[in-house]
């Protein structure tokens, strides 16, 4: 039975170390290649081919969710696992969008490692739920209209339907099913869980 082969991708060497480690640990896995950053570890994936590359989310030169991109587009069979210290974030969600499968907290590495590269390369994807959430709100936000958002900012400064029929020279009605459609796409049942959703993932300046 061949080994997993893994890249390690982290700017920091001890971190490296570390996993290098964990890894010699396991019967079933060998660690391949090292990268320092991003654009590296872009590279190293294509001339290793490894089987998984464990990507930390903050690195120079390029990011880990800018190489996870690359990765990704040249050699989508290439299992990517992310780690980071925060448990949701802009660029993990970014990450995950642009094909990384394993989220996987530094302080969860020693416990975790080892079976998260197991489920993935057995096609499984290991991403906390709270980040699925995140993206799937971020993705209903990009499928507002420009309308739409105009609507809801005007709900945020605390304009009546009547005051933005007005304002865009809409009827009420209209202006209540562009509501409507917003609620929707949004997962929302009312205005102000639509608002606070909209400040939340910045789309609205306070």
């Amino acid at each position: 039975m061949s080994k997993i082969r893994i890249l390690l991708a982290d700017d920091h060497m001890l971190m490296r170390m570390g996993i290098a480690t964990l890894v010699s640990t396991a019967k079933d896995m060998t660690v391949v290649g090292e990268a320092c950053n991003g654009r590296q570890a872009v590279e190293l994936a294509g001339s290793l081919r490894p089987d998984v590359v464990i990507m930390d989310l903050m690195m120079p030169e390029m990011s880990g969710g800018e190489a996870t991109k690359a990765i990704h587009a040249a050699h989508p069979g290439i299992k990517i696992v992310i780690l980071t210290t925060y448990g949701t974030s802009a660029e993990l969600a970014t990450a995950v969008t642009n094909g990384a499968v394993g989220v996987l907290l530094k302080d969860k590495v020693e416990m975790d490692l080892l079976n998260t590269i197991r489920f993935v390369v057995e096609g499984n994807q290991v991403i906390p739920t709270r980040l699925l959430a995140q993206i799937e709100e971020d993705k209903a936000m990009g499928k507002l209209t420009d309308r739409q958002m105009e609507i809801l900012a005007s709900v945020a400064e605390g304009q009546s339907n009547a005051d933005i029929a007005l304002q865009f020279g809409l009827s009420e009605i209209t202006v209540k099913k562009h509501l409507s459609a917003i609620f929707e796409r949004l997962g929302v049942a009312n205005r102000s869980e639509a608002v606070a959703l909209a400040f939340r993932k910045q789309m609205l300046k306070a």
